[in-house]
């Protein structure tokens, strides 16, 4: 009876080990980008004055529409990136005579993890090129060029 005792409680402690190393398993999924959040892009019109921003942005699979933006204004899209690694969208923006273009989200670059990665990633769309909004300091200070 002894042995049946302590048999039963070597198996009792091996399945609270074996629940706890699963659970760091999980955890470190989730932290290398195995775990998908849901990703909002948002886009800001900082075009200064009164100008309207018109946009239209798309991925290889969806078009979300032409818009037109008051100034000021913001609208925002949400996805889940790929597994894979290869989300992609892109927009047009155009005001008075200048139309540009530019990647407003990839997952390298955008990934939650990377640098300046996010799940929710704001954009100020400004005359000089789009600038997002730096989370470690909270300004829109990460600045890029159009394409």
């Amino acid at each position: 009876m002894g042995s049946l005792v302590v048999l039963t409680g070597g198996l009792l402690v091996m399945s609270m080990c074996i629940c706890v190393a699963m659970s760091h398993v999980q955890d470190d999924f989730s932290l290398t980008g195995f775990d998908n959040p849901r990703t909002t892009v948002k886009i800001i019109n900082d075009l200064g004055g009164t100008l309207p921003l018109r946009y239209q942005c798309r991925s290889k699979d969806d078009d979300l529409g032409d818009r037109t933006m008051a100034p000021g204004g913001s609208w925002f899209f949400e996805f889940k990136p790929s597994v894979f690694g290869n989300t992609k969208f892109y927009c047009s923006f155009s005001w008075g005579n200048e139309l540009h273009y530019f990647d407003i989200y990839t997952q390298n670059r955008d990934r939650e993890f990377a640098e300046f990665g996010c799940i929710r990633c704001e954009w100020k769309i400004r005359t000089t090129g789009p600038c997002k909004l730096n989370k470690d300091n909270g300004m829109f200070d990460v600045c890029l060029p159009w394409n």
